[in-house]
């Protein structure tokens, strides 16, 4: 009987994850039907925090609902439509983050976001989102086929994801990006990488960079972080910059804890 007792609240826990991760892709599914019906401005922008962070490809950094709003009423857009693939949940089911594929017209690109549960109950929140250039295709999209690890609870201090990623900078300044990409990406990680597919594994992420020019560096720095009360998953927004080739870029980064207490990226996405 103790041990019925014991496996009770690991089924639960089981259960909730998998609710949970549930409700983030409906929420997901319903902010592009919403945004396909009504455009970014009425459809998108709602589901904002009001310190959110918007990388659009060929923009600044774009920070806070008010900068986003003047951003998307001032641009010719084109119109976009996503389809989630994959959502991951904190154990305590209040930060999250998805990705998937963005289309227009015969087009295809990728995107990344983080998401926030809020505390007044109403529903799934964007901190930070980013998607890439679409792109002519003709290829089909494999559909994503993973099972979230368990979560490894830990102090909810932001200022370890902004260390994290420093780190991971200063890695691929003095060793190179494919080397620091292999120290820190997840084995099951996914990337954005440069084509329409994204890559996933750390194995094929490394690999991406064999053809990154000689010479040139990668370098960025992060800006902000935000971390799960749970302390087991969290995400970085920064800048990049490639100097040699006068490239300039943004980047959203999920962050899971491992069980040495450390912090591997699971997800990253750049425009």
């Amino acid at each position: 009987m103790r041990y019925l007792l014991l496996a009770l609240p690991l089924l639960a826990f089981r259960a909730d994850r998998a609710s949970d991760r549930d409700a983030l892709l409906t929420a997901d599914r319903t902010l592009a039907e919403r945004t396909s019906s009504l455009g970014l401005v009425q459809g998108f922008l709602p589901t904002l925090t009001s310190g959110a962070a918007y990388l659009h490809p060929g923009a600044p950094m774009l920070r806070g609902s008010e900068r986003i709003r003047a951003f998307l009423e001032s641009d010719t857009l084109e119109k976009v439509t996503w389809s989630p693939l994959f959502a991951d949940v904190s154990a305590d089911g209040r930060l999250g983050y998805s990705y998937g594929f963005v289309y227009s017209d015969g087009k295809r690109g990728k995107y990344l976001a983080c998401w926030q549960k809020e505390t007044d109950r109403s529903g799934w929140h964007v901190v930070a989102y980013t998607p890439s250039r679409t792109v002519p295709v003709t290829d089909s999209v494999v559909p994503v086929d993973a099972i979230p690890g368990a979560p490894v609870r830990g102090r909810a201090n932001s200022a370890e994801l902004m260390s994290a990623d420093s780190l991971f900078a200063a890695m691929s300044a003095a060793q190179g990006a494919k080397a620091a990409f292999l120290a820190f990406a997840a084995e099951d990680a996914i990337s954005f990488g440069g084509g329409p597919q994204m890559d996933r594994g750390r194995a094929a992420i490394g690999a991406a960079f064999d053809g990154f020019p000689s010479g040139a560096v990668l370098a960025w720095w992060p800006v902000g972080a935000a971390i799960a009360e749970s302390g087991d998953l969290g995400c970085t927004i920064g800048q990049a910059t490639i100097g040699s080739l006068h490239q300039y870029s943004k980047y959203l980064t999920i962050w899971k804890r491992q069980r040495d207490g450390g912090w591997e990226a699971v997800a990253g996405g750049g425009s």
